[in-house]
């Protein structure tokens, strides 16, 4: 084959080549044109739950209406001035089902429980809530004391009663010190030439399935239930044994 029969066959395969991905091209702009989008709100950062929105917290985007979530805030007067009920991730989609109206958020305390989750108040004193110093907002963790009878090896006595401390839960939100609760965004105050009381109650934000075994604690007279503060920025767990005073003597 001559070389200028290769070069025009080079030139015919080039042009081809050329009309074929124009036309692959025009394919991929006309489907992009068609499909349909929406405007739907983002976080531009991590927004904490009982949040205040401000425009400088979202951004909107237009994406495709099968990516976007039905429930997605879609103008900034759906978003702006709202609380949020619940956590909302940098780059999530913002859900109307997370956000409560501010003036409706002082009303009652059911506004301040997290979505999922379920407000239970518990019984405490100086010792067992941190000498009253908890706020709403603060995180603590849970321990539960309880008395237990178990097989004696001393064949002249049945059972023994001993007393064992628990991890239950760790990394609990207090939603409410005694029937003080904050609203979202409202203002604690420093604390300064303040004297607080010590409550009897704590109202804490815990699991559905995490209710129970609370429940099963405080209605068991012989047992009791401590709150441990946390570091704000502490969201660490650990796995902890029960322990026992004879365990702390070996």
């Amino acid at each position: 084959m001559s070389n200028k029969k290769v070069l025009l066959l080079a030139l015919i395969c080039g042009l081809i080549t050329a009309v074929a991905v124009n036309f692959y091209l025009k394919s991929v702009r006309e489907a992009a044109s068609n499909v349909k989008t929406k405007k739907v709100a983002f976080a531009n950062a991590r927004i904490p739950s009982r949040t205040l929105i401000t425009p400088e917290m979202i951004s909107f985007k237009d994406i495709p209406v099968n990516v976007a979530h039905g429930s997605a805030a879609a103008d900034p007067s759906q978003v702006v001035g709202y609380m949020t009920r619940a956590e909302i991730e940098a780059g999530e989609q913002i859900l109307q089902t997370k956000l409560v109206p501010r003036e409706s958020t002082g009303a009652t305390l059911a506004y301040t429980v997290p979505l999922g989750m379920r407000a239970i108040s518990v019984s405490v004193n100086e010792q067992t809530a941190v000498a009253g110093l908890l706020n709403p907002g603060d995180r603590v963790d849970v321990l539960g004391t309880v008395e237990v009878e178990i097989p004696s090896r001393d064949p002249n006595v049945n059972t023994i009663k001993l007393t064992k401390t628990h991890l239950i839960l760790q990394n609990v939100e207090v939603l409410a010190v005694g029937q003080n609760y904050s609203a979202p965004g409202g203002q604690q105050g420093d604390g300064k030439d303040q004297k607080k009381s010590v409550p009897a109650t704590v109202t804490l934000a815990v699991k559905a399935d995490q209710v129970q075994l609370l429940v099963a604690i405080i209605d068991n007279n012989k047992g009791k239930l401590t709150l441990a503060l946390r570091a704000p920025a502490d969201k660490s767990e650990e796995d902890r044994p029960p322990m026992d005073a004879q365990e702390l003597l070996r």
